[in-house]
């Protein structure tokens, strides 16, 4: 069955929910309200990403009525309860809360809503059915009296009685009536109508027990002494309820105590305690009952704990004692013992009413006592209560939005006492200021939270919080600047750190508005660009080159990729030998920072460690970035690659001292020679070379030779070395094709140079 909440018209209503979990191991992960026979929820908490329900997602029912209504999660589960603000007749209904949990089945709880509604005036009717209006009779003495008294309406249906002389008289139960109409009939019969009667003033009533009673003054620290207004409100009797107040379970004698009965539709009754309380009243229980007298067991009644500030006087590490005796020259040391909220901030020592000066601490020492030591101590405890301002550092935010983004803005305060802090907020724009919705705040303790959801990307929008206690309110709001999000800026200054290990440290840019992450990526980095260089192409070409694979290392995949929070990362174990650019950028919910910071040609000198030193060397210059949300390190380090390159060095360097070997052998030999008289010229001019098939890179005017220039200096030519060879017919050496390959060849230019190949044979 669904249990009935009563709510006024006009007034405030809360539908209670049960949230706790089957099991302690399972929690909420959502919470639907349904109306009637409805299919779409009125509203939802959605906690369906885990966290805690205080962090939830709020979602209400677009219109009017969603704006009156806001689910809270009380720190019990049980207390949860959907709120309606101004409820109206059309809110009335049986209502469904749908809980879902993650482990658990689905719970459905179901509230029928009802409004108080205020029945008609009484009208009497005599035994013919005739409607009394004024004087009813004439009736004779002796005779019978019938008299019937009808209600129709109310909610919840009224109890009908009748008086004479406000005294109550025995009638019949009232009862509805029987044509089955909402009408609540009692019937008044008087078997012997006595001379007495005569002019009697017979009265009908309806009557209507209360139906909610609140202390409605905010839950305040209650300083001893100081008298308190608290006020409790109760409403839906008629006639006006009775309030009565007490403490502990008994009344309170001798209070001042004000009663207004506000409004006859909505029975409101109102009742101002002038509270002062003092130490014996730690941990009392006020209590606010509202009763009509003409219903029995119908008493409601609202409570509340007290906890005034307790202050006395003992020894230390003793009970209190009002009397000491010590005999002179020991020491004693009194302890001031306070419990008060807020704590207390400063204390006072008092000798025989007299103020101690010096003395400002919970500890009074007093060292050789002597006779004039003796007397009456007595200690002052006192603590500050400030009205609340907000929390440093927080003063003015800016908060990056998106469009049609919902966002949560939040507030945090300071205040003293910190308990039964409330909230508002105020949304600022360049137009109008106007309040925040309550279904859109959620508050706790110190701090509140409302939901924003940008409606443009150029708005700009001022969030103002307001919060007050029991001391006042605040003075200046805590604002928030709610601006549109862009892209971060990229981290400034960052710098190589190589002390137990290699760490890349920034600073970071603005974040754009919105929380952002950074990353650091390693991308590999040709350290030698002119090693597969073909030595035949020219200087302008190798530049080209050179610039040209530059520009392909920015395409590479990186090698390492990490990802922090803030700018600080440690660089994991790289392959020795190689170069680095490191790029380091931001990346929030906008995009990512560009152009980013780079720290270009880091070279490895050892493999990196935690433990190891290694030697780096860096060129910091900007470069691109890329998204990435969990920290990855992809290192590839070929240690195959590297033992192939120190092998191929050492097959290079062997080649090497092995052709010096042979040129030096030659050499020799052709210093120990001397050369055959020239031939004649018809045999020389037969020997001279066709190289029409071969690119001449010498002049073609130039017809002499080394002998017509040096007919007497016979010398062996360097081309000996030379690796390429051909042969023509008659088996003569023809000559050498010189190789553009060789590095220790270098060519003259501008000048005639023959090679020529001497055929050395025996006699």
């Amino acid at each position: 069955p669904a249990r009935v909440i009563w709510a006024a018209p006009d007034r405030d209503v809360e539908l209670p929910c049960d949230l706790t979990p089957p099991s302690i191991h399972d929690s909420v992960k959502l919470v639907l309200w349904f109306k009637d026979s409805e299919g779409i929820p009125l509203y939802s908490l959605d906690s369906r990403n885990g966290g805690s329900l205080k962090a939830a997602t709020h979602s209400a029912l677009a219109g009017i009525r969603g704006e009156r209504m806001f689910f809270t999660v009380a720190e019990n589960p049980k207390d949860a309860k959907l709120r309606i603000r101004s409820v109206q007749e059309a809110d009335g209904g049986i209502y469904r809360c749908r809980v879902d949990y993650f482990n658990s089945p689905t719970r459905n709880f179901r509230v029928n809503l009802t409004l108080v509604e205020n029945p008609d005036e009484p009208r009497i009717f005599d035994a013919q059915g005739k409607e009394v209006t004024s004087v009813a009779g004439p009736f004779r003495e002796g005779h019978e009296l019938f008299l019937s008294c009808s209600v129709t309406g109310g909610r919840p249906p009224p109890k009908v009685t009748w008086w004479r002389d406000n005294i109550e008289m025995i009638s019949s139960v009232s009862h509805p009536s029987a044509d089955g109409a909402s009408a609540v009939v009692n019937q008044l019969f008087i078997g012997t109508v006595t001379r007495d009667f005569y002019g009697t003033r017979l009265e009908c009533r309806a009557q209507v027990k209360p139906i909610k009673v609140k202390i409605v003054t905010p839950n305040e620290l209650l300083t001893a002494g100081r008298p308190t207004p608290i006020r409790c409100e109760t409403w839906g009797s008629y006639p006006p309820a009775k309030v009565t107040w007490l403490m502990d379970g008994e009344a309170i004698r001798q209070a001042d105590v004000t009663v207004n009965n506000e409004g006859a539709e909505a029975n409101l009754t109102s009742s101002i305690l002038t509270l002062r309380v003092s130490a014996e009243n730690d941990g009392a229980e006020l209590t606010c009952r509202s009763t009509n007298p003409w219903f029995s067991n119908g008493a409601l009644e609202d409570k509340r704990r007290i906890n005034p500030p307790t202050v006395s006087v003992h020894l230390a590490n003793e009970d209190p004692s009002r009397n000491i005796t010590r005999s002179e020259g020991e020491n004693v040391t009194l302890k001031c013992r306070a419990d008060a909220r807020p704590p207390v901030t400063a204390f006072g020592w008092f000798k025989n009413g007299m103020r101690m000066t010096g003395e400002n601490t919970e500890t009074l020492h007093l060292t050789m006592l002597e006779r004039e030591s003796g007397g009456s101590y007595a200690c002052a405890a006192s603590n500050t209560e400030v009205s609340p301002r907000c929390k440093p550092g927080t003063e003015q935010m800016s908060v990056g939005a998106l469009n049609m983004h919902s966002m949560q803005v939040k507030c945090e305060v300071e205040a003293d006492p910190a308990d039964s802090v409330k909230f508002h907020w105020t949304y600022n724009n360049t137009r109008n200021v106007s309040p925040v919705l309550n279904s859109r705040i959620s508050s706790h303790g110190l701090l509140s939270a409302v939901t924003y959801l940008p409606q443009s990307d150029s708005d700009i929008v001022t969030l103002a919080c307001w919060a007050m206690n029991s001391v006042g309110r605040q003075s200046l709001p805590c604002l928030v600047h709610i601006l549109p999000a862009r892209i971060p800026e990229p981290p400034r200054l960052c710098e190589l750190r190589n002390d137990s290990n290699l760490e890349v440290v920034c600073q970071p840019g603005n974040d754009g508005g919105l929380q952002q992450h950074f990353v650091l990526e390693a991308l590999g980095a040709t350290s030698m660009y002119f090693n597969n260089l073909d030595s035949t192409r020219s200087t302008h070409e190798i530049l080209d080159n050179e610039i040209s694979t530059m520009n392909d290392q920015a395409t590479l995949a990186p090698l390492v990729t990490i990802q922090e929070n803030v700018p600080q990362f440690k660089i994991p174990p790289l392959e020795p030998g190689r170069e680095y650019h490191f790029q380091v950028y931001a990346v929030n919910a906008k995009g990512r920072s560009d152009p980013p910071y780079i720290i270009e040609r880091v070279r490895v000198g050892s493999l990196l460690s935690p433990y190891d030193e290694t030697i780096i060397s860096e060129d910091p210059t900007p470069a691109e970035t890329s998204n990435q949300k969990n920290r990855k390190i992809v290192q590839q380090q070929q240690h195959q690659q590297s033992q192939m390159i120190i092998l191929a060095a050492l097959v290079l360097a062997a080649g090497i001292i092995i052709t010096s070997i042979i040129v030096a052998g030659c050499v020799a030999i052709c210093r120990t020679r001397r050369p055959k008289p020239p031939e004649p010229e018809e045999v020389r001019k037969r020997i001279r070379p066709a190289r029409n098939d071969v690119p001449s890179m010498y002049a073609e005017d130039d017809t002499e030779d080394e002998y017509t220039r040096h007919p007497t200096d016979t010398r062996c030519s360097r081309a000996s070395t030379i690796r390429s060879t051909r042969y023509v017919s008659e088996g003569f050496v023809q000559y050498s094709q010189p190789s553009l390959n060789d590095p220790d060849l270098i060519l003259p230019r501008g000048s005639d140079i023959e090679f020529t190949n001497l055929n050395i044979g025996g006699a």
